[in-house]
């Protein structure tokens, strides 16, 4: 078997996956959107929610924004759905249908999704384009 031959045989295979987060620019609504469409064969079942290693699960405050007022409010409830899944599911179809049926979170303007993946609720935050979630398409 010549070198050549050898080292062909021994490379293994890249596995690729289709992922969204933010690196140096503000995800957008239409982003979000257009991953979805794009690659998850526009199917939201197809897409999961995944917290990033700065988010702390098993702490009251998971993320350093968005717990500041009613630490049972509205915002804090739906990042922990966001950030923990309902019933154990992260799909972002089963939280974008659960957070509007359950709290009114729009599913075109998903806005506490929005600003966990981009690190506040606007680009005044300190935390701004620091990510704490990203979305993965399902293998």
């Amino acid at each position: 078997m010549s070198k050549t031959q050898l080292q062909t045989a021994s490379v293994k295979p890249t596995i690729k996956f289709a992922e969204l987060i933010v690196k140096d620019k503000e995800v957008t609504y239409e982003n979000i959107h257009q991953f979805v469409k794009q690659h998850a064969g526009g199917n939201e079942a197809n897409v999961q929610i995944v917290p990033l290693k700065n988010v702390n699960l098993d702490q009251r405050q998971k993320v350093p924004f968005g717990y500041t007022g009613n630490k049972d409010g509205v915002r804090a409830k739906l990042q922990d759905i966001i950030l923990q899944g309902v019933k154990g599911d992260k799909t972002l179809k089963t939280m974008l249908n659960y957070t509007c049926k359950e709290f009114g979170h729009s599913k075109k303007k998903p806005i506490v999704l929005w600003a966990l993946m981009n690190g506040g609720y606007s680009p005044s935050s300190k935390y701004w384009l620091t990510p704490y979630v990203k979305l993965v398409v399902k293998s």
